[in-house]
C-alpha cells in the first residue's frame, strides 16, 4: 500500500465520531458493471458492516472503481456518504476472504463475525439479495438524489396512476438471460390493471428499457388497444429513472426478471407494488445453474407472473 493510501486510511480512522467502529468491511467489487450493480453491492456491504459493527470502506483502485464511486454517488449520494472512501489500493497485507461465489444466493454474514482482523476484505462480489440490507428500504429510499429531469413524463398524483415497466434486452439476448417478449409485457400490464384496478380518473404506463426499437413496439401495441390509459417512453439517464421510480411509479413490472437496474427501480419505487416475471418459468441459465435463488433475489412482497397452461393468460405464480 502506498503512503497516500496510508495516509488517507489514518486520517479517517482519526477522524471517525465516538462510538465509531474501529473495524472495517470492504469487498472487492464488479466495478465495471452498471448501475444496478453497483446499487446492490454497495447497500448490502452496507447492511453486513452493521451486522458486524465495522465501517464500510470503499477502495477507488482504478478507473472502474472511479466510475461506480461517482455514478453511484450521483444517482444515491446518501448511500455513498455512508462509506469512508480511499483513493487507492486494498491494504496488500490483507488476505482476502472468500465469502460467496454465487452472485444471487444469500450466505448469512454473521459466518464472519468472529474474524477479528481491523480490515476484512472480501473476494466476492455482486451480493444480489435483499437479505443483505433487510429493513433498509425506506431508508435507502431517502438516499435517493433529490432532483433530476424527467419533464415529459406523467406525474403521480392523487388523480393520475402510473404504471413503470422496464425491460431489457441487448446483452441479456446474447447470453441467454429471461427476457420477456411483446406478448408477456402487453398481457401482464392488463393482469396488472385488473388486478388492482385504480380508482383514480387518468392512468398513465411508461415504458423503460435499453432497446428504443422494441419499446416503441409495445407502445404502439398498446395503443392500438383504444385504452384509456396513456402511454410514454422513456429517454432519460438512469440515474433519473430511479428518481422517476421512487417520486412516480405507483406500480412497477420488471419483465427481465434478471435486471439489477430494473429490480431497484421496484424496490425504489413510490407505491412499492411489484410484478415481476417469473424466472422460475424461464431457462435462464443462471438460475438453471442454481446461482439464483428466488426466494433471496426477489423481494417477499413482490408478485410473480406467468403464462397460464394456454401460454396467453398472465396469472400469478404461487411463491
Amino acid at each position: 500500500m502506498g503512503n497516500n493510501c496510508r495516509s488517507r486510511i489514518a486520517e479517517f480512522q482519526a477522524s471517525l465520531p465516538v462510538g465509531a467502529p474501529k473495524k472495517f468491511l470492504s469487498s472487492s467489487l464488479a466495478a465495471q458493471s452498471g448501475l444496478g450493480n453497483h446499487l446492490f453491492e454497495m447497500a448490502s456491504l452496507l447492511g453486513m458492516s452493521r451486522v458486524l459493527n465495522r465501517t464500510p470502506i470503499l477502495f477507488v483502485e482504478d478507473k472502474n472503481y472511479e466510475g461506480m464511486w461517482k455514478s453511484t454517488k450521483e444517482a444515491i449520494p446518501g448511500l455513498i456518504e455512508k462509506f469512508q472512501i480511499v483513493h487507492g489500493k486494498v491494504p496488500s497485507h490483507n488476505k482476502p476472504i472468500q465469502f460467496s461465489k454465487l452472485c444471487c444466493v444469500y450466505v448469512d454474514p454473521r459466518v464472519l463475525e468472529n474474524m477479528n482482523d481491523e480490515f476484512l476484505h472480501l473476494d466476492s462480489h455482486f451480493y444480489q439479495s435483499w437479505k443483505y440490507f433487510a429493513g433498509m428500504q425506506r431508508e435507502l429510499i431517502g438516499y435517493v438524489k433529490k432532483s433530476g429531469n424527467y419533464s415529459s413524463l406523467p406525474r403521480s398524483t392523487d388523480n393520475v396512476f402510473v404504471t413503470c415497466a422496464h425491460v431489457r434486452r441487448g446483452d441479456f439476448l446474447s447470453v441467454g438471460f429471461a427476457v420477456a417478449d411483446e406478448r408477456f409485457v402487453i398481457n401482464a400490464l392488463d393482469f396488472m390493471e385488473k388486478k388492482d384496478p385504480s380508482t383514480h380518473a387518468k392512468k398513465a404506463t411508461v415504458l423503460f428499457g435499453d432497446t428504443l426499437e422494441f419499446l416503441e413496439l409495445i407502445y404502439n401495441s398498446l395503443n392500438k388497444n383504444k385504452s384509456s390509459t396513456t402511454y410514454f417512453i422513456a429517454k432519460n439517464r438512469n440515474h433519473d429513472d430511479l428518481l422517476y421510480a421512487k417520486e412516480n411509479c405507483d406500480a412497477v413490472l420488471i419483465a427481465s426478471p434478471h435486471s439489477t437496474f430494473g429490480w431497484w427501480m421496484g424496490y425504489l419505487s413510490k407505491g412499492n407494488k411489484v410484478y415481476y416475471m417469473d424466472i422460475r418459468e424461464t431457462n435462464d441459465p443462471i438460475y438453471r445453474r442454481g446461482e439464483l435463488n428466488p426466494y433471496d433475489y426477489f423481494a417477499e412482497n413482490w408478485t410473480p407472473l406467468k403464462y397460464d397452461i394456454d401460454n396467453q393468460t398472465i396469472i400469478r405464480s404461487i411463491k
